[in-house]
């Protein structure tokens, strides 16, 4: 087994304790569709929340776009309800990317990246100075990154979370300078199989500190 192999096995194992180590809350895909509009209500209720949207702007107070339907939606559960949601977007010939078409960029090489979007997290739930239900989100996005043959992950990153990001050890690469992007100054960012190891390292010290 080449070391690359084994490295992603090793995160798959370790994104696995982290993804478990929030219980006895719970994380993973979900297809329900009830489970889908809570997931849709709660990013929808973030936007009215943070000013990103007025509530007349999203009459249904869910948000949704074409991308959806085709994403691999991961929900967080706390007992019955959804508390948290992160989507994993697939790359497509017939479309680009949400962060291919807000940044006027390709993501190279082509096809071979995935991108990260809509990590949203209930009130209850926010300000943890350890981030580690954000984290086991993180974890839960790898492994179905790793799942569906990729290695490499893009998001549109703000400042806040890319600095924390780096603050913990993971490392992404700047691909163009910001713009606003739903609702909040962005960069387009991008993390590949290099740093699948620096990854690692911050998962198994999240897994280890419990």
């Amino acid at each position: 087994m080449d070391a690359t192999r084994q490295t992603l096995r090793e995160l798959e194992r370790v994104a696995l304790e982290l993804t478990s180590s929030i219980a006895p809350l719970r994380i993973g895909v979900v297809h329900d569709a009830d489970d889908l509009d809570a997931m849709f209500r709660l990013r929808g209720a973030e936007i009215v929340e943070r000013g990103w949207a007025t509530p007349g702007s999203i009459p249904t107070g869910r948000d949704r776009d074409e991308y959806d339907d085709d994403a691999v939606q991961i929900a967080v559960f706390d007992a019955g309800d959804v508390v948290g949601a992160c989507r994993l977007l697939l790359p497509s010939r017939q479309r680009l990317l949400p962060i291919e078409r807000d940044f006027d960029l390709r993501l190279e090489p082509l096809g071979s990246v995935v991108q990260w979007s809509r990590l949203v997290l209930g009130r209850i739930h926010r300000g943890d100075p350890e981030h580690r239900l954000a984290m086991a989100c993180f974890a839960a996005l790898w492994l179905q990154t790793i799942r569906h043959g990729f290695d490499a992950c893009a998001g549109a990153i703000a400042k806040p979370m890319l600095e924390l990001y780096r603050a913990i050890g993971m490392d992404f690469q700047v691909l163009a300078a910001p713009r606003v992007v739903d609702g909040e100054l962005r960069y387009p960012a991008l993390s590949c199989a290099a740093t699948v190891r620096s990854a690692l390292t911050v998962m198994r010290r999240l897994v280890g500190s419990r």
